[in-house]
């Protein structure tokens, strides 16, 4: 049987990239698996990825891709017939591995190829294999592999490693596991002492080229397989209610009786609903980051079966983990960037239905938000992901993995096996001898005559659990871990939560639970189911970049013709139009529109942008510096406000502060931004304040393109 819901078929199966195929897999794809073609995207995957070539593949949702990438790897692999393990798939998430494992599996078992799951939820006796057996096919995380490769044994068993398939790519590029996962791919040429092949799983991104340079390099062959979404029609629905109990009745009335995946904005946003909608529907669970893994698999298998059930849920389950077919998704809310709607429609429209997706709003902006979110869709575009450029706290891990690995090495050789990493080309060597001069000088490193070697204060606090913390980039961010008497995990809670908690309670995942003791020095809160429902937690930070740059644009450009040209609801247009006649006329997102309007006490001047929230945020941060402290500046994803006074000359002044931030260096820019938390990165309590403070304008706070936006767009006036 055929894979279903594929793009068009290629009719040439005994011909071509086929035939060239070692006969044991043609042998089981025609009479095992009972394929009678190949679909396009497998094609094209084997024509280049036969030849060693690094690939990108990019299909939509069930178009093939899984069987797109391991095809020309278990034909490397059958042809090589190499020891050792063969073939490393690397996923974002430990569910995606529990997945695909099976459908992996029916592929391979018949060829006589042993697969092998190997992350931190597998018990340890499944994790371990004799020296010469190791599986030909391994699945596992940046985390695990970090672990494997800092075993001797384990790496032995890598050596002869022929292609790493990375599953969902686009999810780490511009993240810090993308930063460590570059690291490991190039170690893993180093071990091997080759180029082993690259083979990149894919959702629609907005620069697949630049992912495929950033996944790859220009010494190597590379090649893009994309293949576009098919055109299919497309279910829109929306509700809009002022009132949060009526959305959230009109929710309970649109998911009963159905499998339904409900998307939020934020944890907190996805308990309160949960909350409101568990009284109305039994099966309804909830899914996000600070539940515990249990707990979101146990949401996970009641989608998978029969009976109707609901997920509420943040950005957890964008990724493709399979959990059966579905009704309809439905957004709670506007949408933040045109990819992450992508890709929650995504999740619906399987087995040969149209996706459908259900919008429940609150106001004409989130209309118009979510509006523009289906004009990008419809004009196939997608954020463009961007590579960290400045990672130096995955710098610092990767030294203290080096140094374990090596015990002690010179300075120069130290930074060049550093330096020679992909990731770290935007680190220059005075960027790293500060780095070094600054852990030498707090102990995490020390002298050993001519070597370095790692320090007393690494020792101390890096030795925890066999240094178990420097497999892992993701910042804990100093949440509190919650657990039973029994051991069993039940989420994460923010710092700040914590003395609530300890006095109220609180719930979480739909239960009630007390708190018997806690441990602040590591971080730990012991926790018993209670009858007592106390109060909802709420999670600081967490990395919300808000309106993406390319939704802010596309708003712009509905405000700029005065309306959507999609073919909506009535009310959806009187309330997008009654947003887009209260903001002023002649705005752009082509420019920058400096505007200013009467008010009581003063003056509004607003600089109309459309450059996201985050960089929005940025240019605010930049205005308050070069404007007089008692101006109020605020920020959203489409405007720069600033509060005059009565009396003094705001539009003049706010113009000039946009002249002066033009003429400024980005030097002198960094040191106007605010300082942000060491443990806004892992290690970064390990770095100099300048290095961070470069850090966050960079990756975080978006500089470079703040002041490129500005020279571009504010010169044009």
């Amino acid at each position: 049987m055929c894979p279903v819901s594929m793009p068009e078929k290629d009719t040439s199966f005994t011909t071509g990239a086929y035939s060239r195929l070692h006969p044991a897999l043609r042998e089981i794809l025609a009479s095992r698996l009972r394929w009678d073609d190949l679909w396009s995207v497998q094609e094209e995957a084997l024509s280049v990825g036969s030849a060693g070539s690094d690939l990108i593949i990019i299909a939509p949702t069930a178009g093939g891709k899984t069987e797109s990438g391991f095809l020309p790897a278990l034909d490397s692999l059958l042809k090589t017939g190499a020891s050792g393990v063969g073939v490393l798939y690397i996923s974002p998430l430990k569910a995606l591995i529990n997945d695909q494992i099976n459908r992996i599996t029916r592929m391979t078992a018949p060829l006589g190829l042993e697969v092998r799951a190997w992350h931190g939820d597998i018990v340890r006796s499944d994790r371990i294999w004799k020296e010469g057996e190791a599986p030909h096919i391994l699945l596992t995380t940046p985390e695990s592999l970090e672990i494997l490769l800092g075993d001797a044994e384990y790496r032995s068993a890598l050596i002869n490693l022929r292609s790493v398939i990375v599953d969902e790519v686009h999810a780490f590029m511009g993240s810090d596991r993308g930063v460590q996962l570059a690291c490991l791919l190039d170690r893993l040429d180093i071990l091997s002492g080759r180029k082993i092949q690259r083979i990149g799983l894919s959702a629609t991104i907005g620069n697949p080229e630049e992912l495929l340079e950033w996944f790859s390099d220009k010494q190597r062959r590379q090649h893009l397989v994309a293949i576009p979404p098919p055109r299919v029609g497309r279910r829109f629905s929306f509700i809009l209610d002022s009132v949060e109990y009526k959305r959230i009745l009109s929710l309970a009335r649109v998911v009963v009786g159905k499998k339904a995946l409900v998307f939020t904005g934020s944890r907190s946003e996805a308990e309160k609903l949960h909350s409101g909608l568990s009284l109305r529907n039994k099966s309804a669970y909830v899914h996000h980051s600070a539940v515990s893994s249990d707990l979101r698999t146990r949401a996970e298998e009641e989608m998978a079966g029969d009976s109707p059930a609901c997920i509420i849920c943040t950005s957890t389950l964008e990724l493709g983990i399979d959990i059966g077919g579905l009704d309809l998704v439905v957004q709670y809310g506007a949408p933040d960037s045109v990819s992450s709607f992508l890709q929650r429609l995504g999740r619906s429209g399987r087995r040969g239905r149209p996706p459908e997706m259900v919008f429940i709003l609150s106001s004409g902006e989130e209309a118009l938000l979510a509006a523009a979110a289906i004009e990008s869709a419809r004009n196939r575009e997608a954020e463009p992901l961007l590579p960290l450029r400045f990672p130096c706290h995955v710098f610092v891990q990767q030294l203290f993995v080096l140094l374990r690995q090596r015990r002690m090495l010179g300075r120069s050789s130290l930074l060049r096996a550093l330096l020679h990493l992909s990731p770290f080309a935007g680190i220059s060597t005075v960027d790293a001898d500060l780095i070094l001069d600054h852990l030498l000088d707090s102990g995490y490193l020390a002298m050993d005559g001519d070597l370095l070697v790692i320090g007393m204060t690494a020792e101390a606090e890096l030795s925890r659990s066999h240094w178990i913390s420097l497999c892992s980039v993701i910042s804990a961010g100093g949440g509190y871990r919650a657990v039973t008497p029994d051991g069993e995990a039940v989420g994460t809670l923010d710092s700040l939560f914590v003395e609530i908690a300890a006095e109220e309670g609180f719930t979480l995942a739909g239960r009630g639970w007390r708190v018997i003791s806690r441990d602040d020095a590591r971080r730990g809160l012991l926790v018993v189911q209670s009858d007592r429902h106390g109060p909802r937690p709420f999670w600081t930070g967490g990395g919300r970049a808000g309106v993406s740059p390319l939704l802010a644009h596309a708003v712009g450009r509905i405000a700029a013709r005065r309306g959507s040209d999609l073919s909506l609801p009535e009310e959806m247009h009187e309330v997008i139009n009654d947003e887009i006649h209260s903001w002023p006329y002649g705005i752009s997102p082509e420019k920058i529109c400096v505007i200013s309007e009467p008010l009581p006490e003063g003056e509004l001047v607003s600089l109309w942008t459309f450059l996201g929230e985050r960089q929005n945020a940025t240019l605010a941060h930049l205005m308050r510096h070069l404007l007089p402290p008692r101006w109020p500046v605020r920020s959203t994803y489409a405007a720069v406000t600033v509060e005059v006074p009565r009396g003094d000359f705001g539009e003049a002044e706010v113009r000039e502060a946009l002249i002066q931030l033009i003429r400024t260096t980005e030097e002198e820019l960094i040191q106007q931004l605010p300082p942000l938390p060491p443990e806004t990165w892992a290690f970064g309590r390990l770095l100099p304040d300048e290095i961070r403070q470069r850090m966050a304008a960079v990756d975080i706070y978006s500089l470079p393109e703040v002041v490129a936006a500005v020279r571009e767009r504010y010169s044009r006036l």
